[in-house]
């Protein structure tokens, strides 16, 4: 099995998600991996470019929805069951990336997110529909 970043599985076929700011810079990439096997989602939010190896703040996020299709994709149709986020304090810099965190979603969709700032205290942002049910 693929693996990467502390995560066991295969990356699933539209991973990864950029990380952008209104402006469009790309700060990192959330990966997203799923693993049969065992039932489970991993993601890590990984930077790239001149933030790489640079200590910023660096966030990444998967929910489990209660759901188990899509219904449009909106973000607000996820009634969360399980939210598991790295780091779960915001005082926290990365070097890389952040992560690795799973959900269990066999029989569930999930949602992931990713927050990266620059040195300057900018804010990219990635936050999925709900997907990969």
């Amino acid at each position: 099995m693929v693996a990467g970043w502390g995560c066991s599985g295969s990356e699933v076929s539209d991973s990864p998600y950029a990380v952008t700011t209104d402006s469009g810079a790309v700060y990192s990439y959330v990966h997203l991996y799923w693993n049969s096997s065992t039932g489970q989602n991993c993601a890590v939010n990984v930077k790239t470019g001149s933030l790489s190896g640079t200590p910023t703040l660096t966030q990444v996020a998967l929910i489990a929805c209660r759901q188990d299709s899509p219904e449009g994709g909106s973000a607000s149709q996820c009634t969360a069951i399980e939210y598991p986020m790295d780091p779960g304090r915001s005082d926290i810099y990365y070097n890389s990336y952040a992560g690795p965190v799973t959900v269990h979603g066999d029989g569930h969709c999930v949602m992931a997110t990713g927050i990266t700032y620059d040195t300057h205290g900018t804010m990219a942002d990635y936050r999925s529909p709900m997907f990969h049910c």
